[in-house]
């Protein structure tokens, strides 16, 4: 529904986008790539680094980056006496269908097995999560809140006027803003910070829209900075990852460089990567030098949405076949980027792991964030994660080797 409302916006804006030139505050964009590649958010170092670059020498640029590193090998004192246990949670974007992920992992706490996660990670409406993925299951009511409770006029307001004359989206996001203000308060940051310094990672991907390029965001480095901007930087990143360009606006993020203070802008992350678990562009096997003995690693994959292609007979009109192209992008991307994940696992003797959206559920949301919809989808992920039965063992299109489930 709002990528058809999107399109439709946009075939009539370019009639009308001079009229609105002046009511646009001018931007300072960071004028190169080469200036781009050494910006800083404002006094913050070691909180971020590009999602698809492979450094040289990937030790140095991992103890940059990722400072709290070496503490991996030692989260929450959680040592095998033979091998490091890690586990790695993913959450996938997939706007409202994010309700489907935090139920499941409300499910899997009732179960009774749900690990602490080394390493949290999400994308877009999976972003919205992961904080409270990452903090564990005494924030699950608030994972239910979130997701069930809220609809699009209490997240987004409409402006389709301003949109088409020049204005940045087709809503305003103060809404959702404020919700995240609401969440993620203080005292939420103090926890992720206190448990980042035991070790454990929370990552963040955002799409600097600039640079075309992913932004992985060390969320637990921004919380335990100590930096007064330190709680709006995390927001920042929260609504810039699930802000859709086009619907929602995107985030101006300030940075500095060589001493000149320009601004970025950030869109959902989903743009670039619907999801990942590296906390780096490298091998998983590249942060085996930081364990006294080689880590066992089980990824846990949370694909917010059906994976399987679904069929829908498409009317031969230009805003349909549009409409309908760029779902079928979004999704075989969303493939691609699990398909990746699947290598790296195997490549590494990792233990993969795939949950998501059973393709008979067929619900259909009736707007961009439809309450009764979420809590359908909801209860679908909750009964999927205490059964126990939402994990394959590989993508639905890939053939396991003999003897895996």
């Amino acid at each position: 529904m709002v990528l058809r409302t999107l399109l439709r916006a946009l075939v009539i804006a370019p009639a009308l986008l001079m009229a609105a030139c002046a009511t646009i505050v001018p931007r300072m964009p960071v004028p190169n790539a080469e200036l781009a590649a050494r910006a800083n958010p404002l006094d913050f170092t070691g909180v971020r680094a590009w999602g698809d670059e492979v450094p040289s020498d990937i030790a140095k640029a991992l103890r940059v980056r990722l400072p709290s590193v070496s503490r991996l090998a030692h989260s929450d004192g959680r040592v095998n006496v033979e091998r490091a246990e890690v586990d790695i949670l993913a959450l996938s974007g997939g706007g409202s269908d994010g309700a489907f992920g935090a139920g499941l992992l409300v499910g899997w706490t009732e179960r009774g097995n749900r690990p602490q996660f080394e390493v949290v990670t999400g994308v877009s409406a999976g972003a919205l999560t992961a904080p409270f993925a990452f903090l564990g299951p005494r924030y699950d009511e608030k994972l239910h809140e979130i997701w069930t409770r809220y609809g699009t006029n209490q997240l987004v307001v409409a402006q389709l006027l301003p949109a088409v004359f020049g204005g940045p989206a087709l809503t305003d996001s103060a809404p959702l803003r404020q919700l995240i203000a609401t969440y993620i308060n203080e005292r939420v940051l103090a926890e992720i910070a206190a448990e980042y310094r035991k070790g454990r990672l929370l990552l963040v991907l955002t799409t600097n829209l600039d640079a075309q390029r992913p932004v992985i965001w060390n969320m637990g480095e921004i919380a335990a900075s100590g930096h007064p901007r330190a709680l709006e930087l995390f927001r920042d990143v929260l609504l810039a990852s699930a802000s859709i360009p086009g619907a929602l606006p995107p985030v101006r993020i300030p940075v500095t460089v060589e001493g000149k203070t320009y601004d970025e802008l950030h869109v959902d992350g989903g743009t670039t990567q619907e999801v990942f678990v590296s906390p780096i562009n490298v091998p998983l096997t590249a942060l085996d030098r930081f364990y006294d003995s080689l880590p066992k690693r089980r990824l846990y994959i949370v694909k917010n949405g059906k994976y399987q292609p679904e069929y829908k007979p498409v009317r031969e009109q230009a805003l349909p076949i549009a409409e309908r192209a760029i779902e079928t992008l979004i999704k075989n991307q969303h493939r691609n980027d699990i398909y990746r994940i699947y290598r790296m696992a195997k490549d590494s003797d990792a233990d993969f792991n795939l949950a998501f959206v059973p393709q008979d559920f067929q619900a259909k949301p009736k707007e961009l964030f439809d309450p009764k919809y979420q809590a359908a989808l909801f209860d679908v992920g909750y009964k999927l994660g205490r059964s126990g039965q939402a994990w394959l063992k590989a993508p639905p299109d890939v053939v396991p080797k003999a003897g895996a489930r």
